[in-house]
């Protein structure tokens, strides 16, 4: 799994990106923001790898949208089943969703482009939801909607957006997860997604229109484990502090802290988990972002597919990404593994 910071060392700004002129304490104030909150990418088909780093170091800006009623889906039929789609390409990845996925069947029509949400669900942590376009012009093969989805009473989120993939003429589908930071966890969520545009990203035209849909979530129920187990290792310590098993994914909640040393040499310092059991199972993870109070200590969180029913234990390694930011390079280090026997 590449880290955002690795896909930032890896983009090369002097070309894809125009440089402008920033002051120096607008730089400070940037830094301190994003150490603040951070959000890595989630893992998923055909993702807009360069657009974390235009998140970063672009300006954001501000559109007025006007908001109709959804329309029903059923008169307007799309494509449906479309986690099946998806799951094709992620090793399984979302083999439960469609079953415990709520169906929502929410269209909307703006500018001749039409919009169908067809399923979400909301795992305890996540909200994914899945949908289709449909639209007489052709989107391209890096198109895609990239507006993440507001759930009520969080104090922010982090989210990605897959590419627009193409089904049929004049068809395509696409998927949204959003990690809402909320105090305390919810058993029903409110979710509003407001897409401004559908973007190409070979040719940066934009496909403006106004949609707007609103549905309730409730939470597939689960059961947690505490675990507080740590490993450390270059003044690098990561701690595996809970994980909570529900049936259509496993969320692992872990943290990092950082010695002074470290920070004083490297910009960044992030850590993924490499997860596997003790049936040689190896889980592809999804992560969620994280929060810093100080811009070196984390918490992370990250989510595999439901595990294995026969496993008895998972198998952490965590990778460690130290990098000098601005493009100026990085390192990859392991930390030793960590066996947690899971409580069944």
């Amino acid at each position: 799994m590449k880290s955002l910071f690795e896909r930032l060392n890896e983009l090369n700004t002097d070309e894809e990106i125009e440089p402008i002129d920033v002051p120096d304490e607008e730089k400070q104030a940037m830094k301190q923001r994003i150490r603040k909150k951070i959000n890595q990418q989630r893992r998923v088909p055909k993702i807009w790898r360069n657009i974390a780093a235009a998140a970063v170091i672009g300006v954001a800006s501000v559109m007025t949208i006007g908001f109709g009623f959804p329309t029903l889906a059923s008169q307007i039929p799309l494509v449906s089943n479309i986690f099946s789609i998806f799951n094709e390409e992620q090793d399984g990845f979302y083999t439960e969703y469609e079953e415990f996925a709520t169906d929502v069947s929410q269209a909307q029509t703006s500018n001749g482009v039409t919009i169908m949400i067809d399923r979400a669900v909301y795992d305890g942590k996540s909200v994914t939801l899945t949908y289709s376009v449909e639209t007489e012009k052709e989107l391209g093969p890096n198109s895609g909607v990239n507006t993440i989805l507001d759930v009520e009473d969080a104090s922010g989120s982090g989210g990605t957006s897959t590419g627009l993939q193409k089904v049929e003429d004049h068809k395509y589908v696409g998927m949204v997860t959003s990690t809402p930071h909320l105090k305390s966890p919810q058993d029903t969520v409110k979710v509003t997604w407001t897409p401004q545009s559908i973007d190409n990203m070979d040719t940066m035209e934009e496909l403006k229109g106004d949609w707007h849909f609103q549905f309730t979530l409730e939470a597939i129920t689960g059961d947690g484990q505490d675990v507080t187990q740590s490993v450390a290792g270059e003044g690098i310590e990561v701690t595996i502090d809970s994980i909570r098993f529900t049936d259509i994914s496993t969320v692992i909640e872990y943290s990092q802290t950082v010695e002074q040393s470290v920070t004083d040499q490297w910009e960044w310092v992030t850590s993924d988990l490499l997860i596997k059991d003790d049936l040689g199972n190896e889980y592809l993870t999804n992560g969620n972002g994280g929060f810093s109070e100080n811009g070196q200590d984390y918490k992370w969180s990250t989510t595999i597919k439901k595990i294995d029913e026969r496993a008895s234990k998972l198998i952490f390694t965590p990778e460690i990404i130290l990098s000098e930011g601005s493009g100026n390079g990085h390192e990859k280090l392991k930390l030793d593994p960590m066996e947690v026997k899971l409580d069944k």
